[in-house]
């Protein structure tokens, strides 16, 4: 109860926050990359790994500075989320906007539901806004352990989802795909060999979810393509929507979430420090050994 009623009295400032709008909302909680640096030694650790693994050729300093600015833009994702649950007045162009939404509204014309598939990046609840206003959609999120954390996300969100469904809603969200919803969804993390194909990404077999094409066959949906890039100097987010992907899923599990992995790192390499590079994303090799040692 006490840490319940603590989280409580510390959402009012970041309720405060919300209300500035969000350049000053940036301007304010950028300072807290460099911090987050220092004080999540580990994490600072995994994404060290991730970008000496993902981009070799770069010299050390030219990655530490990509890290560096990977932190800044996380400070800066404090203060999107904040306005992005709070905020209630509509966000101008020169916040965000949706390019490629006529492939969207392509998808939805055949009369089957659409699973927009995407990845984390630092602005990705930002990107989530600016769609939201353009197009009523859903997402998947995964349950809190603060329960008064999870209510103001969820309240939050719902400013500009439809619905969130619960990770381990598979049914909810199939039922929602059948319908001729949208549904938002981010599988680029590892959850394991039984859950996974090993496929190249960034020249590495790395552990895909199987549920991206299996939610798009039991949903009968079709598979659009979204990635949201941040211009770092004006602060607008652009959310590119490409074509959905033609004969997606097909027979082969292991092609499709390759084709998955080739459009993240298509994206992730015209803006590198954007991607959530947090994640240990390259945990499980095919062996089923841990890849990272970060003692």
């Amino acid at each position: 109860m006490l840490k319940n009623g603590l989280t409580a009295v510390l959402l009012w400032p970041v309720r405060g926050l919300g209300r500035l709008g969000v350049a000053k909302a940036r301007r304010i909680t950028r300072p807290l990359g460099p911090l987050l640096s220092m004080a999540l030694v580990k994490r600072r650790r995994v994404v060290d790994q991730n970008l000496a693994w993902c981009f070799p050729t770069l010299t050390d300093a030219e990655r530490r500075a990509l890290r560096d600015q990977h932190f800044r833009l996380l400070g800066e994702a404090v203060g999107e989320m904040a306005v992005a649950w709070t905020q209630t007045s509509p966000i101008i162009d020169a916040e965000g906007r949706v390019e490629g939404l006529a492939h969207l509204h392509e998808a939805k014309a055949t009369g089957q539901g659409v699973l927009l598939v995407t990845g984390h990046t630092v602005c990705l609840e930002w990107a989530a806004r600016v769609f939201g206003q353009a197009c009523p959609s859903s997402g998947i999120y995964r349950p809190l352990d603060n329960p008064v954390l999870e209510k103001f996300q969820n309240e939050g969100r719902q400013r500009y989802a439809e619905r969130m469904f619960d990770r381990d809603d598979l049914r909810g969200m199939i039922k929602h795909l059948r319908a001729g919803g949208v549904l938002w969804y981010a599988p680029d993390q590892d959850f394991g060999p039984k859950r996974s194909w090993f496929a190249p990404f960034f020249g590495i077999e790395t552990a895909t979810a199987k549920g991206l094409p299996e939610l798009a066959r039991l949903g009968q949906a079709v598979v659009v393509p979204m990635y949201p890039i941040k211009n770092e100097i004006t602060g607008e987010v652009v959310v590119h929507i490409e074509a959905a992907w033609d004969g997606f899923p097909s027979d082969d599990g292991t092609a499709d979430v390759t084709r998955f992995n080739q459009f993240l790192e298509r994206y992730i390499q015209k803006a590198p420090a954007q991607y959530w590079w947090l994640h240990r994303r390259f945990k499980t090799a095919p062996d089923g050994t841990h890849r990272y040692r970060l003692s």
